[in-house]
């Protein structure tokens, strides 16, 4: 006899032909009624656990990395003490003889062109991927050459968006990281490490209009990178010398 399954309303008799013998199961209507029931349950269970999980993995989801173009500029640390050590220290005021602190660039901006010391704060796209992207940068707009070490760079750019209050930023850096939004400190990070993507995030407030965003990095040695999104919808602008209008660089939707 091969194997066989009748169900009946009233009950359900399962036959199972196996080494000759023949074995009668049976379940009550109210019993099988129970099974749907629970199948029913592990059913929606796992639709929500589903729904669940793509919900936190889009929560999750990384802002677009700010490419900018930002403006730049890099200033020399003491020999030995790029990195974690300069977190604090504002070698742009000792660059420029004091003409330029890194809190007055946070809050008042700075044009393309200003002088500091020998160099030009000099427009710059800035890759969204590798661990040298900075240094990669810096060298190619003329500021640096070869593999710079123990120096500061700044990197700032102005973008417009709506008020919106605990908008969430993301950033990585190689070294270490300090980051002023509209004249405020929001992060900072004192340490030497590698980067590659977004290590760390802060929870900011973004003013209706234009705001002011400077990232400082401070490399040591090796490799020099800066990684930097926020989570909300801006539009980059340029910022021009004092004598020009300033104009929208690029139109960027984060959601």
């Amino acid at each position: 006899m091969g194997n066989s399954l009748t169900l009946q309303i009233s009950h359900v008799k399962i036959g199972q032909a196996a080494d000759g013998d023949i074995h009668q199961y049976y379940l009550t209507s109210s019993k099988f009624k129970d099974i749907r029931m629970k199948k029913s349950v592990f059913i929606l269970a796992l639709t929500c656990f589903l729904a669940v999980s793509l919900f936190a993995g889009l929560a999750d989801a990384a802002p677009k990395k700010i490419e900018g173009p930002w403006l730049w500029m890099i200033a020399p640390t003491e020999a030995g003490k790029g990195g974690a050590d300069s977190t604090d220290i504002d070698t742009l005021k000792k660059a420029s003889g004091g003409s330029q602190t890194q809190e007055g660039v946070a809050k008042n901006g700075v044009k393309a062109g200003a002088k500091c010391g020998n160099l030009y704060w000099t427009w710059g796209k800035l890759a969204p991927t590798g661990g040298n992207n900075v240094n990669d940068l810096v060298t190619k707009i003329g500021l640096g050459k070869g593999d710079v070490n123990d120096h500061d760079s700044w990197a700032y750019v102005e973008f417009e968006a709506k008020a919106q209050k605990g908008v969430e930023l993301q950033a990585g850096s190689d070294d270490s990281i300090k980051i002023w939004l509209n004249g405020e400190v929001v992060h900072k990070n004192a340490v030497n490490r590698g980067a590659g993507d977004f290590q760390d995030k802060a929870k900011v407030n973004v003013i209706d209009g234009v705001n002011r965003l400077l990232v400082k990095v401070g490399e040591k040695g090796g490799g020099w990178s800066m990684f930097v999104g926020i989570d909300t919808t801006y539009t980059v602008v340029a910022v021009e010398p004092a004598h020009k209008l300033a104009t929208t660089w690029a139109k960027v939707r984060n959601r």
